[in-house]
């Protein structure tokens, strides 16, 4: 009888012992705070591994205050909702292009148009110079959005299911782009019969015929299976693209300066982790698309693309963007 009741006793205390941590765990989780980001890039991506570095420099720094979490492929909405969210404060981090400058400041929109930046050196003394820094105070001064990181996404390719070897050859071709306006006027200049689709419903265009051609950087090109629906890989890298890790200051204000210090530390090692993965991306992907999926490459005279599309640019510069952005490019 002594032996049942001790037996009892031991029980109880190990299943008051259980519920104690399990409660403490439970509070520990429940004090969390929750730090969501919106990225429009897909998982696996360069972008998603470097905010999966964030996501772990965060959590681990913090003692388990914050947890990340990472909302891939656009799962939060497209770039204009992304930076929507981040302008209202109802996201605290987002991952984009540069759709948000196109869309909101168009007199701006320059770094991402066709044959304005020639080299990787010109887009980097772009970002990370007093051009690529005005836009960005203007964001965050009128918006509230503050950008964290600049990522090299790489050169942007042209893929088609009719051979593009010059300039000549883009005539009457049918290809999808974005709803921006400048690619309209350069694609349209050349020739081509471009349309505006949702890059979500891009493969299915591609599959079904609906357009013949797009174009993105050769990462994109592997991460969303375009090679499944595009035969020929035309090396143009009219446009060198960046994603941008941006943050909102609604939320970010009411940090204290301890944590707001964290967040912008691991961003920047983020960042710092991304690039590296993307320094070389452009030939590893390439080699992927033609020796793994096979693709033709095709290697165009990027000088007659540069000369053929100049008469466009310098309208665009005179008509649309802010007075003497044009020649500051130029200089770089």
């Amino acid at each position: 009888m002594r032996r049942a009741i001790c037996l009892v006793l031991v029980l109880a205390l190990l299943m008051s012992a259980a519920t104690l941590f399990a409660g403490g765990q439970g509070e520990r989780a429940a004090r969390a705070q929750i730090v969501n980001v919106a990225s429009t890039f897909p998982g696996g991506s360069p972008q998603d591994q470097g905010l999966n570095v964030f996501k772990q420099l965060v959590e681990e720094r913090s003692g388990g205050r914050y947890e990340v979490i990472i909302h891939t492929g656009g799962a939060m909405g497209n770039e204009r909702e992304t930076f929507e969210q981040l302008s209202d404060g109802s996201v605290e981090f987002g991952a984009v292009g540069s759709n948000d400058i196109s869309t909101f400041y168009p007199e701006y929109a320059v770094a991402e148009v066709p044959y304005v930046f020639n080299s990787v050196d010109q887009f980097w003394n772009y970002w990370n110079g007093p051009l690529g820094q005005e836009i960005h105070e203007l964001q965050e001064r009128e918006r509230g959005v503050r950008t964290v990181g600049v990522v090299l996404r790489g050169a942007r390719y042209l893929t088609s299911n009719r051979p593009v070897r010059s300039v000549e050859e883009v005539r009457g071709l049918t290809m999808r782009l974005p709803p921006v306006g400048a690619w309209f006027a350069v694609w349209e200049h050349l020739g081509a019969l471009p349309q505006a689709i949702d890059f979500s419903e891009v493969y299915l265009a591609l599959q079904t015929g609906t357009v013949e051609a797009q174009e993105n950087p050769p990462e994109t090109i592997v991460n969303y299976n375009f090679h499944e629906v595009q035969e020929y890989l035309i090396q143009t890298e009219h446009i060198y693209s960046a994603a941008r890790f941006q943050m909102s200051l609604a939320w970010f204000n009411r940090l204290s300066a301890e944590d707001q210090q964290l967040f912008i530390d691991a961003m920047d090692e983020a960042t710092a982790y991304a690039n590296d993965l993307t320094r070389d991306g452009d030939a590893e992907f390439v080699r992927a698309l033609v020796e793994d999926y096979g693709m033709t490459l095709i290697e165009v005279d990027q000088v007659a693309f540069q000369e053929a599309v100049q008469p466009v640019l310098q309208r665009l510069a005179r008509e649309e963007w802010k007075p003497g952005l044009f020649e500051q490019l130029q200089d770089l």
